[in-house]
Parts: structure tokens; sequence; C-alpha cells
């Protein structure tokens, strides 16, 4: 609901509800109609237009106005095509683990996995995964991550908490349940406190080397992914430039090879809110950003 009343005291939300081209031919549309009503009420005489025709004018206006307004409401998901592709970004509020597709996760360079210890807090999409789809063990999400991670480089960190094998920013494992693929990819570093942090600069290439993974396996379903780098990794940067740079990133890498039809960033319902993110101007900053 607060989501719901911030969106609509921006001005993104009223050009596109009030001011956009379909909400214009709308307004025109039910004013033709009320119109067409009020004709045939005053040719049965129960109504009469020039009697009361300043009055009824401005009632035609409101209703039509209260009419494309109801149907302009706040989304909850945006979706941009890119001009002249194949493939589209979608931006989404809701549960990353609720939409059919590859689901993408940020993880540390060592792909920690415990939770036992507070390493990994439960609350977090690693252990939202463990919780939803291995019955909150991780024993088996470690093996599925070793034996995808066999032929990867790494170095070991005798320093850190956890595992001490490191692999290298951008590194991904695929671990599956349920018939569902999920991709850790290595986005952070974890500190001798086991707290992780990661920057652009490490975003920049976990995405690239994201991509070159995901097209070596031929094309894909539906990407799906969270707002990388915002919640634990710590990167100070505002939600919607997040969505442009993943956006972008992804647009690049298919330009080069096609191998997903779409791109789905998804966002926390109490990061919506709290961060006042407005899907109306999200849409307007990819149409700016991608087309360009």
């Amino acid at each position: 609901m607060r989501y719901f009343f911030e969106s609509i005291r921006t001005r993104a939300y009223w050009r596109y509800a009030l001011f956009s081209g379909e909400a214009i031919g709308k307004f025109f549309a039910v004013v033709g109609i009320l119109y067409l009503c009020v004709d045939l009420a005053d040719a049965f005489n129960i109504y009469k237009k020039d009697q009361y025709s300043y009055y009824g004018l401005i009632i035609l206006v409101v209703l039509a106005l209260m009419y494309v307004l109801s149907t302009r409401r706040p989304l909850s998901r945006v979706s941009y095509k890119i001009p002249q592709k194949d493939f589209a970004v979608e931006v989404l509020i809701g549960d990353l683990f609720k939409i059919p597709g590859e689901v993408i996760i940020s993880t540390s360079s060592t792909f920690d996995t415990d939770m036992s210890s507070g390493l990994i807090a439960v609350t977090s999409l690693q252990g939202q995964l463990a919780t939803n789809y291995f019955n909150g063990q991780t024993t088996e999400i470690d093996r599925q991550i070793e034996v995808s991670l066999s032929r990867e480089q790494f170095t070991i960190n005798d320093k850190r908490p956890g595992k001490k094998k490191e692999y290298p920013i951008g590194t991904v494992a695929r671990v599956s349940a349920h018939s569902k693929n999920f991709y850790l990819v290595a986005m952070s570093h974890m500190d001798e406190n086991g707290n992780a942090s990661s920057d652009l600069k490490m975003i920049d290439e976990a995405l690239e080397k994201l991509w070159v993974n995901l097209a070596s396996k031929a094309e894909i379903g539906d990407i799906v992914m969270p707002l990388m780098g915002t919640g634990r990794g710590r990167v100070a940067y505002p939600r919607k430039k997040m969505i442009e740079r993943i956006a972008q990133s992804f647009t690049d890498a298919c330009n080069q090879r096609a191998f997903s039809n779409k791109l789905i960033i998804v966002v926390r319902p109490e990061d919506a809110s709290k961060f006042s993110l407005n899907l109306f101007q999200v849409r307007d900053y990819l149409g700016q950003s991608l087309h360009a």
C-alpha cells in the first residue's frame, strides 16, 4: 500500500496515467461514448443538452478522467523491448523464487553456504534457496557447487572464516532442485570478520562473465535475477541506476550472441517502498538509456 501512494505522488505516474498516448486516446474514446449516451437521453427527453450543456460537459470530463485513472493504477511490473531486437528487459516487484526461469543468485567468491554459524543469513537469497529447495540442509548444495566448480581455478585463503577456496569474481556454479536451475555467481569478497563487500567494477566483471557462462549453455529460458550488490554486497548505488546497469550489460551481451529472450530483474517489495522505486520512472529510464 505504501508503494501505491508513493507512486501516485510522482510526475512519472501522472505522465503515464493521463498524458501518454494510450491514456489520451482512452480519454477521448470514453468522452465519445458518454456523449453518445447524452444524445440518446436528449432524444428521449430524459436530459436536455441545451439547458444543462455547461454542467453536462464538466460531468463528462470528470467521468472520463475517473475511468482512465481507474485503469492506470501503479504497476508492479514493467517491460521494455529492445528496439529492433528479439529480447526484452522486465522489472517487477515480487518474490524471486516464485518467478519461472533460470534464477541468478549472487554469492561470495568462496561460495559459502553455512547458515548455522551465521556466516550466511537465513533471510538472504542463499538462505532462502537452502530453506525453500533443500529443506535447510546445505550439504547437497555444497556437493553440487563442488561438482560445478571442479574445473575452475582457485586460490587458498586461510585468513577468512568458512570455506578456504577462493574463486575469481564472475565464477558461476549451478545447482538444481525441483526441476529448477540456480546460478550462483561470485560477486563479492568476504573479509576476516565474515562481512561481504563488492563494488561496481566487481559487479560489471561478474555480469560479463555470467552472460558468457549462460551463453555457453546455448539458448536458455527467461533469466530471473535480483538487484545485484544492493543488499549484502553493500554497494552504495541507486536502485534505478543498478537496474539500468544490469539491463545494459545484458543487452550488450545479447547483441554479441542471443542466448535468452528476456531478462527479469526482481525487486523486493520492501526495497521498492523503502527506496521509493517507481516503475514508471524505471521504464522511462530504460527507454532512454537502452535506446541510446
